[in-house]
């Protein structure tokens, strides 16, 4: 069995709804929003609503966000709280939050406008990985080293219908560091990499009681693990 291969039955809750993941930061770059990604409940086909928490000058209060998929923006309120006149907000790009959409929105009738379109389907619409990709039998093959980050793709190379499924570790390091991450991160991710175009989707699973998700497809960037693979193992 390679790390392709699929459990088939449904999907079982692995922990409880105790787990908040942090969406939202303030100029300091601490946590001023979390969610529970496994309160996530349908409100229409473009819209969608979770558990959150919120970091008021260092009070918390529990609420509800709700994230319109078609719009991209979104609206909070506090529980116990059943009007308000706060407009709905646009959701920031590069944020926590906008990572959240990209996940749920693939569910909505807004799919498209988040990127996942019919003809990249081949690489976000395929199978979940079994295996955690740091578990990748293969060797680590260093392919970028710079001031910002170092990072290494797994040589065990998966086909997946004339395209490739590799798992690739990256560390953030030096740089400048907010007081909320001093240290260098690490991650790994699982890559579904097209061997005809500049294109790859990343697997992310934001919490263990939630399936993972393949991302909308991205562009390789020159020097960067996706573009390296498909140069080395992809066929001409």
């Amino acid at each position: 069995m390679n790390a392709y291969e699929i459990a088939q039955n449904e999907p079982k809750d692995k922990s409880s709804k105790e787990g908040w993941i942090p969406v939202g930061y303030n100029s300091n770059r601490v946590a001023t929003l979390w969610v529970r990604v496994k309160t996530y409940e349908t409100l229409n086909e473009n819209s969608f609503r979770l558990q959150a928490q919120h970091n008021d000058n260092g009070k918390f209060y529990e609420g509800k966000l709700d994230i319109n998929c078609k719009n991209k923006d979104f609206y909070w309120r506090r529980n116990g709280v059943f009007a308000q006149a706060a407009p709905w907000a646009v959701i920031p790009q590069g944020s926590g939050l906008e990572s959240v959409a990209m996940i749920f929105c693939k569910r909505s009738a807004a799919a498209a406008a988040w990127g996942y379109t019919k003809d990249n389907a081949y690489l976000w619409d395929i199978l979940r990985p079994n295996t955690r990709p740091e578990n990748a039998k293969g060797n680590w093959i260093k392919h970028y080293d710079g001031d910002d980050a170092e990072g290494y793709y797994n040589d065990e190379i998966i086909n997946i219908k004339g395209d490739k499924l590799f798992a690739m570790w990256v560390r953030t390091k030096k740089g400048e560091r907010s007081a909320a991450s001093p240290k260098d991160t690490t991650s790994y991710y699982w890559i579904a990499a097209s061997c005809t175009e500049n294109s790859g989707s990343t697997f992310v699973q934001l919490d263990s009681s939630v399936e993972g998700e393949w991302l909308a497809p991205v562009p390789g960037r020159p020097g960067g693990a996706l573009l390296t693979v498909k140069q080395m193992y992809c066929k001409p």
